[in-house]
């Protein structure tokens, strides 16, 4: 669904993303983890475009994206999920859900009103549908932003860091609306620091460190039997703290 070749982004002598090839499948949840600083956030930002690379080739579903032009409708389908939030503080959790379908996509109002409420039930904030972003808690935000994300019927999310924003007791209920999302068969890319979530919810983890990937597998391959001493550092730093 997604496949990077040779990508790298530069900013002036800092490598944030060095020469790195990976692959996303179709219904695949990848975890990408790795030391802050590793290059993790602006990679994912190269795989939306949200970052244009420096060099290397960027295909979705077998197609070249062509940088020099505009690639809104080549990443069309990709969502996604900010660190941040990135909701529209001047307008309400369900303007922020249907602006997208209806300046971009050309969906009728009504129709991308009926969908954003269907979504934001299914993340459990219907009733907050008329409420702004600033009476919302940092999980309630961040369901609303996967709900927004959902409303562009996405064939891949990918997600920059979605919990490490987030108050402790409020990062389960978010990683659980992306486990639903996991079961349900989406495709999903994530950078993160929840190790628990990467080894239960992932079906491949992929270790980066210094703008390249160091290593990658299962999750049992990654947490269970890593290779390389880099890995193995930063796992004994994160999971045994």
């Amino acid at each position: 669904m997604i496949k990077a070749v040779h990508l790298s982004k530069h900013f002036g002598n800092v490598k944030a993303v060095d020469d790195v090839s990976l692959h996303i499948h179709k219904g695949e949840v990848v975890c990408i983890i790795g030391p802050s600083g590793s290059g993790k956030s602006t990679l994912i930002r190269c795989l939306h475009g949200l970052e244009v690379p420096d060099s290397g080739e960027l295909y979705v579903n077998d197609k070249l994206v062509d940088f020099s032009k505009d690639t809104t409708k080549d990443l069309a389908h990709i969502g996604f999920v900010f660190q941040l939030f990135n909701l529209f503080p001047h307008k309400t959790v369900l303007e922020n859900l249907t602006l997208g379908p209806v300046k971009a996509g050309g969906v009728p109002q009504k129709q991308a009103e009926e969908t954003a409420i269907k979504l934001l039930t299914r993340v459990g904030l219907a009733e907050k549908a008329n409420d702004y972003p600033a009476s919302l808690s940092g999980g309630q935000k961040q369901r609303v932003a996967i709900a927004r994300a959902l409303c562009q019927s996405p064939e891949v999310i990918l997600f920059d860091e979605p919990t490490s924003a987030l108050d402790p007791e409020m990062i389960g209920e978010v990683l659980n609306v992306m486990k639903e999302l996991a079961d349900e068969g989406m495709t999903l890319a994530v950078v993160t620091h929840e190790m628990g979530f990467a080894r239960k919810v992932a079906d491949r983890v992929i270790f980066v460190d210094g703008g390249k990937i160091v290593e990658e597998g299962t999750p049992d391959q990654i947490f269970d039997a890593p290779q390389s001493d880099r890995l193995k550092l930063f796992l004994s730093q994160v999971i045994h703290m």
